[in-house]
């Protein structure tokens, strides 16, 4: 009985301990839950003649109460940009605040939204009333353009006990903004972005509702060959694609998968394959899209000098390069925002992205009303560090899809549109050769070393010939989605590592081209031909689901062709029968070699050796045709004659 009891009870131990390692994490993560988020906050306080200002916030609450108590505090604006990872970390600052609210009903009801106006003033208290009383007051310790700047803002809400902070910013503005700041956004379609189809899809769809604000797109040719080759499965996706480009303010830019290694292909005298894989992205926006790519060309990875060099050999232009590959990050210094040279690389112009900004884009802690705030608050910053300027300053965020909140994007979209310190544009023209060097900013700056990769002869070798091939043979069908699928396929090969995993790429590469050519014979079956003049019979036979133009050569000495021994032909059926006139022969018998190509002969489709045999070819059919005229003829002699006689008769 004893041991049935222990038993009983270490089995009842297990099931509440396994209750409680399922419930402590949701604890856990209950307890972690905010008691309030900001779902909108006005970055930008516009002060007027009376010096007085206003913001609109919009704070949502978990559990709403008629107990729940907001307050509002203002501190000291910045003055380096590292006061601001403070705010965004939620670390917040320390020391005093300048101004506070106090406490305030958020609403007069106890709802789970409360939209608030917050009044900012320099002079006498004002007194303004809202449906709940008595505004929310932040008095600003400043007088006219001394109050310019970003200002920390701290909100507490306390509800059911519990307190709870979050950082923000806000930027007052009082005098002019005459040069503001050139703001790009770049969505990128990177690695990942096809598995990620419909969130990417939303993301564009976002984008295509903005008609009117530049913005730009990257395309990476592996994404968009992955959604041109899934057919109705992609539909919705490029559909998404079409709409967002669709607008003349929307940009689409190439951006090649981040290890292609463009510096090796140019050492090693495969330029011409450097054109290649940028003119890829081009051709499947045009096939999806119908628009021509923009000019720069964003560089993600690790480029190097010698990368941004093949690139200018290529024909590129601009360039934008990541900023955590440059030696000094512009972002940590008071000279950021134009266009440079990059040591070593040419004649390209580059720009480099904001890191700290595109980080802050993605950070998925901060909720996006607030996200948005900090981030156009950051922007207004950006311009107080140097809101004389002589030059305009460009500010590059480049944001993925795949992390993309669309929240987000709207709000900084539509803050954009009334913004005094920013202009959204398109990227072009941040990299006018007269900004390069402007604003005290350096002329030149330097990438981080990235140590060459080992091409081998037969990656060389190799590779050369498949790029050869797979134009040929690209070139000759209808099927742009096969032919895009091996270029793809060749480009994955051109990649940084070592000649080993490149040369296992190419030998893929070269499988997938051979598995297509695999489709198409010649049939070998031996031909008789009745005789001289007769036309010669070849028949083709394909498993392709796809058209190709292709050439037929006729190779003997034997036989000859009164329109030519090459024959075009288009091969879209099963079975294909070209008939070739002759004219001669030499011999009762041949070996005919056939060849089947693409209209360059760069790519052997299929070749054949057929048996051909000439009837009525020998000595002894000659005689025999003889004899049988000469007595045709004197049978019908015979019969003249008497039929002559006949008639003399009567």
């Amino acid at each position: 009985m004893f041991h049935r009891f222990s038993t009983w009870w270490r089995a009842l131990s297990v099931v509440l301990l396994g209750l409680a390692t399922i419930t402590w994490p949701s604890a856990s993560s209950a307890a972690t839950t905010p008691v309030f988020t900001v779902e909108h906050q006005d970055a930008t306080a516009v002060m007027s003649s009376s010096g007085t200002a206003r913001i609109v916030i919009t704070l949502a609450f978990r559990h709403p109460s008629d107990t729940t108590q907001v307050s509002l505090a203002l501190y000291p604006r910045i003055v380096m940009r590292s006061q601001i990872a403070p705010i965004i970390s939620g670390a917040g600052v320390s020391g005093p605040a300048t101004a506070s609210t106090g406490s305030f009903e958020p609403d007069c009801t106890a709802s789970r939204t409360s939209t608030i106006a917050v009044v900012f003033f320099t002079g006498r208290p004002l007194t303004s009333r809202g449906r709940c009383g008595p505004l929310p007051r932040l008095r600003l310790a400043c007088r006219g353009a001394t109050c310019d700047g970003v200002y920390p803002l701290r909100y507490a809400v306390s509800a059911h006990g519990t307190t709870t902070v979050s950082w923000s910013l806000v930027a007052i503005q009082t005098a002019p903004v005459a040069s503001p700041l050139q703001f790009s956004w770049i969505t990128t379609l990177g690695a990942g972005t096809w598995s990620k189809s419909v969130r990417t899809a939303a993301v564009l769809t976002a984008i295509s509702r903005r008609p009117t604000m530049p913005l730009t797109v990257s395309a990476n040719y592996e994404t968009l060959s992955s959604a041109y080759e899934a057919g109705t499965r992609g539909a919705a996706w490029r559909g998404a694609l079409n709409h967002a480009v669709a607008s003349p303010l929307h940009r689409i830019i190439d951006a090649p998968p981040q290890r292609v290694d463009f510096a090796g292909l140019a050492a090693n005298g495969l330029g011409a394959e450097v054109k290649s894989q940028l003119n890829l992205a081009g051709q499947l926006v045009g096939a999806i899209t119908g628009r021509y790519l923009d000019g720069p060309v964003l560089l993600e990875g690790e480029p190097s000098a010698a990368t941004v060099a093949a690139l200018g050999a290529a024909g590129v232009s601009n360039v934008v390069v990541p900023e955590n590959r440059l030696t000094i990050e512009p972002s940590t210094t008071l000279t950021w925002g134009s266009p440079f040279h990059i040591t070593g690389g040419g004649s390209p112009i580059a720009l480099t992205d904001d890191q700290p900004l595109s980080a802050l884009a993605v950070d998925g802690a901060i909720e996006p009303g607030r996200r948005a705030a900090i981030m156009l608050a950051t922007l207004a910053f950006l311009h107080f560090e140097a809101p004389n300027a002589p030059a305009s300053r460009s500010v590059i965020v480049t944001v993925p899809a795949t992390m993309t909140s669309i929240p987000f994007f709207n709000q900084v979209a539509a803050g954009l549109t009334a913004d005094p310190f920013v202009v959204a544009s398109s990227l072009v023209p941040s990299f006018t050769s007269s900004l390069v060097g402007s604003d005290g900013a350096p002329s030149t700056r330097s990438l981080l070393a990235v140590p060459p990769s080992h091409w081998s002869a037969r990656n060389i070798a190799t590779l050369t010939a498949l790029a050869a091939q797979v134009n040929s043979f690209s070139q000759a069908i209808t099927d742009h989605a096969v032919a895009f699928a091996l270029r793809v396929a060749t480009a994955r090969a051109e990649t940084v590592g070592g000649a080993s995993a490149r040369q296992n790429a190419i030998n893929a590469a070269t499988a997938g081209l051979n598995a297509q050519l695999a489709k198409f014979t010649v049939d070998p079956s031996a031909i008789t031909l009745a005789g001289p003049g007769t036309a010669l019979p070849i028949t083709l036979h394909s498993t392709a689901s796809y058209t190709i133009t292709a050439v037929v050569h006729l190779l003997t000495n034997q036989l000859d062709f009164p329109k030519g021994s090459n024959v075009v032909v288009t091969l879209g059926a099963p079975t294909t029968s070209v008939r070739v006139p002759t004219v001669s022969h030499r011999g009762s018998s041949l070996t005919l070699q056939v060849n089947v190509t693409t209209p360059d002969q760069q790519v052997l489709l299929a070749h054949a050796a057929i048996q051909v045999r000439i009837a009525g070819t020998s000595v002894v059919g000659y005689l025999l045709t003889l004899a049988s005229l000469l007595v045709l003829g004197a049978w019908w002699w015979q019969t003249y004659r008497r039929r002559s006689k006949g008639r003399h008769a009567r």
